[in-house]
């Protein structure tokens, strides 16, 4: 049977028609910020001329000797006493009488705390008591266990890829002490700088008083770029470093073009070892790096669409890991999470402003690169104005945007209830605001948030 030219005519009509009023999407993954905005640091912080600081040798000065007082911490004497304040078991009071699901996205099993509990041995605490160091990137958990948990996958944010027992990652080389082992001993309870929580006994390795008077007696060199590989004098894998990461230099000489540094190794009985290895001099600087917009921009322009990593999932960044290992370069020390770094400067309340005062506020009053802003659980780094609307900028590593759940309305690109971006972005305060099903006024940036933090003051 042939289909008749003037129904095929009605029928294309029809499509066009629907098309038309249809809401429209951008692709997955997208927003008209991306589009619009061009995807480089540079072109919204204002120029202060490239060796020109934006703080002062004094205030570098100050500031690294607190971030090295912090980072050392893990390292300095520590007792039971001290150990007080350390809420170093609240996973196990947390997941009391919640339903929580696992990898396969089932309720998990009953038992499965009681379990926990007997793996972390409260009772016991502290069991093993020594200062180590971490010798590759080390996910930090919250309970003795690398199988993941989720809140309610059904529920709007949560699901994947938020695990909610991933509680940090940090770089090789980073002080810690061990403070308590698992009952089995498969897992080690440590503190970190700014954070605390469960490793594997291989991650870290037993560290001497001259190992600790070495390292805390070199100058540092910082890694300024992901994925960039140590390799031995042999030119053999050693390592492989990371934005935010910090070695001793060795005084070896160094091939052209590279930086001698200490890796720490792990010996066959768990102590640690210092070995000499080579980094890109591209990909590695003497720590401080000096406060410049220069300094800044290189930097940020290498981690702009690093895919989001909740807690430090897959070696990635979440929000306040971006803001944490970005500012420890330069000789800040930022605290972990959200809450904590939104108090970790001088703060600007905007909670009281409409939409319009808060981006004005920003705009008079942020420090761009210095300026965090804040809003519950998300925080953003001010670049500066937008040349093009005057608006301001932000760099941040986002999950998503809040929408109508998936439905009629739309395809179903995104996690329940997320326009999703998943990576570092450059935008505005108001991305996705095309979206016919973001939620007003809610998903939009700006409405939620809460204040800014100027650092170093």
């Amino acid at each position: 049977m042939t289909t008749h030219p003037l129904r095929i005519a009605a029928y294309l009509f029809l499509g066009l028609l629907l098309s038309a009023c249809a809401p429209k999407f951008p692709p997955p993954g997208e927003v008209s910020d991306l589009r619009l905005l061009p995807q480089k640091t540079g072109w919204y912080v204002p120029s202060l001329g490239e060796s020109e600081p934006l703080l002062s040798a004094q205030d570098q000065q100050h500031l690294a000797a607190d971030f090295l007082a912090r980072f050392f911490a893990p390292w300095d004497d520590w007792n039971e006493e001290s150990a007080g304040g350390l809420d170093l078991f609240w996973g196990l009071r947390h997941y009391q009488d919640r339903e929580v699901y696992g990898e396969n996205l089932l309720p998990v099993p009953a038992g499965w705390l009681e379990e926990m509990t007997r793996r972390s041995a409260p009772e016991l605490f502290p069991s093993l008591v020594h200062p180590a160091v971490t010798v590759g990137p080390t996910s930090l958990r919250v309970l003795p266990s690398f199988a993941p948990l989720f809140n309610d996958p059904a529920s709007a944010g949560q699901g994947f890829p938020f695990d909610m027992l991933q509680n940090s990652l940090i770089p090789a080389g980073t002080p810690v002490r061990v403070v308590h082992a698992s009952a089995d001993g498969a897992w080690y309870l440590v503190t970190a700088p700014h954070v605390s929580g469960w490793v594997r006994p291989w991650e870290v390795a037993w560290v001497d008083a001259s190992f600790m008077e070495a390292f805390r007696g070199a100058d540092l060199i910082a890694v300024t770029r992901d994925h960039e590989v140590a390799r031995t004098p042999q030119g053999m894998y050693a390592l492989h470093g990371r934005v935010g990461m910090l070695l001793p230099r060795s005084d070896a000489p160094a091939p052209a073009g590279m930086v001698a540094v200490l890796t720490p190794q792990r010996r066959a009985d768990g102590w640690a070892e210092s070995h000499t290895a080579f980094l890109s001099e591209q990909g590695a600087e003497p720590w401080p790096l000096p406060p410049t917009v220069d300094g800044y921009v290189r930097v940020l322009d290498g981690l702009l669409g690093q895919p989001y990593g909740w807690g430090g999932m897959y070696e990635n960044r979440d929000c306040s890991a971006l803001v944490q290992d970005l500012q420890a370069l330069f000789g800040i020390a930022m605290p972990r999470n959200s809450r904590a770094q939104a108090q970790a400067g001088r703060v600007v309340d905007l909670s009281d402003l409409d939409a319009a005062q808060k981006e004005r506020r920003i705009l008079e009053h942020g420090v761009p690169l210095l300026t965090i802003v804040n809003l519950p659980g998300h925080v953003m780094l001010y670049l500066g104005p937008d040349p093009a609307s005057g608006r301001p900028v932000v760099l941040h590593s986002i999950w998503g945007l809040r929408i109508e759940e998936p439905g009629a309305r739309g395809p179903r690109v995104s996690t329940p209830g997320r326009w999703v971006l998943g990576r570092t972005v450059i935008t505005t305060l108001t991305p996705g605001a095309e979206l016919p099903t973001l939620i007003r006024p809610q998903g939009l940036l700006v409405e939620r948030v809460t204040s800014m933090t100027i650092l170093g003051e």
